[in-house]
């Protein structure tokens, strides 16, 4: 029997079975690098747009832009409520009529009168207290007029005036030319002549023009004080009357003038300009440069907070009938502006003492037209009684800096018993 059909059986089996695993088998690569897989797409990254900084127009006074104050404080503003300010410096007076017109979202000036009517009026529904600096009578340091080292600004220009020196007025509705024009009345003058000339301009370009013709202007301090960083000779000549305090409010405008006019942002504007940390940021604007800050803080939150500091944080303090009692720490007081005068000390020997003039201080506080008094109050109860007139006169009365820390008040020609150690307290009576 043959054994040819198993064989061929057997044979077959195999070949049908290499097929099958062949099937089941990936085929053999023609390459020996692997082919590349296609790049599956991926939808890009995306990042939401940056809002658009919302626009706020602030019509102001020169002597905020002149200053530097502004370059110095709307950064933060901007940065923290995605804002981009605008600012329209004009005189005070355009810049209101910038508000009553609707073209303007916030204001900051400082005529109060104007400030009122506006409010008053019902061009704007908010006004706040910001900050206040004073204002000074400058001119050429020979003083051809004789006014350096008076007391009373309207006397001053009464002097100008007689003597036909030459003046240059803002003259421009701003508040710097509202002040000199109650000045002028105050002397009982109407200023005209060729003497007199009004020139329709800021603030920093007035002072530059009374520099080239030598002549005299008012100007806030403020103002002043940058422009001498970039060569002004002027000299400051008459200072320290009350009638020169100069303080700033801000208002809105309201938002029923014009549907463009951004209520809620003024709005934030302002609260965030009268806050505790801005009104710090203002009072601490110049002191590197010039020893005492360009202006002094003044909003209702920020007397709250001094009201609230510690008693101990007070070192100084103005009250009595005054249009707003005041008070420092030892630290603000020696930041402002100094003078050396020569008094006697306790052994009648001739001393120089340093320190901040009454004037400047009372300037500062206001005291009402029927006061007549200041006691002067020390941390141990002593007291005394001096005239105010007489006081407001004295350009060498100083609250003087003591060693070991405090002050002192130092009155050449008056009585020894003015001379007040532990100087803590100033009413106005």
């Amino acid at each position: 029997m043959s054994n040819k059909p198993v064989v061929f059986k057997i044979v077959l089996g195999w070949v049908l079975l290499s097929v099958v695993l062949g099937a089941c088998t990936s085929p053999t690569p023609k390459s020996t690098t692997a082919p590349t897989a296609a790049p599956v797409a991926t939808a890009a990254p995306t990042t939401a747009p940056a809002a658009e900084p919302q626009k706020l127009i602030l019509g102001t006074t020169t002597s905020t832009y002149d200053s530097g104050l502004l370059d110095y404080i709307l950064p933060d503003f901007e940065a923290a409520f995605n804002a981009k300010v605008e600012v329209v410096s004009l005189g005070t007076g355009q810049a209101i009529q910038l508000g009553k017109d609707g073209n303007a979202d916030v204001l900051l000036v400082h005529a109060r009168s104007q400030e009122d009517a506006f409010i008053a009026d019902g061009h704007g529904t908010r006004r706040e207290d910001v900050m206040y600096n004073d204002f000074v009578i400058v001119g050429p340091s020979d003083d051809p007029a004789g006014i350096k080292g008076m007391k009373n600004a309207s006397r001053a220009l009464e002097t100008l005036a007689t003597a036909k020196a030459a003046f240059i007025s803002r003259g421009d509705d701003s508040g710097t030319h509202s002040k000199e024009k109650s000045l002028w009345k105050a002397a009982n003058i109407e200023p005209s002549g060729d003497w007199y000339v009004s020139a329709g301009q800021g603030m920093g370009a007035v002072l530059s023009m009374a520099e080239e013709q030598q002549a005299y202007t008012l100007s806030d301090r403020a103002t002043y004080l940058a422009r001498t960083l970039e060569g002004l000779k002027l000299e400051i000549l008459v200072e320290g009357d009350t009638l020169l305090f100069n303080p700033y409010g801000v208002m809105n405008v309201n938002p029923e003038k014009n549907p463009n006019i951004k209520g809620d942002l003024a709005n934030q504007f302002i609260d965030w300009l009268i806050s505790v940390p801005v009104q710090e940021k203002i009072g601490a604007f110049g002191v590197d440069k010039f020893g005492a800050p360009l202006f002094v803080p003044d909003s209702q939150p920020w007397r709250d907070a001094q009201t609230l500091a510690s008693p101990g944080d007070t070192a100084l303090k103005v009250s009595g009938k005054v249009a707003q009692a005041l008070q420092w720490t030892e630290a603000e007081v020696k930041a402002m502006q100094a003078m050396d005068v020569e008094a006697e000390n306790s052994k009648g020997e001739k001393e120089t003492y340093t320190g901040v003039p009454f004037s400047a201080l009372l300037a500062l506080a206001q005291p009402q037209s029927d006061a007549a008094t200041l006691l002067l109050m020390a941390d141990d109860g002593y007291t005394v009684e001096i005239p105010l007139a007489d006081v407001q006169a004295c350009e060498n009365c100083i609250v003087s800096f003591r060693s070991e820390g405090g002050f002192t008040s130092r009155m050449p020609g008056f009585a020894k018993n003015t001379t007040v150690k532990g100087l803590i307290e100033i009413q106005v009576k």
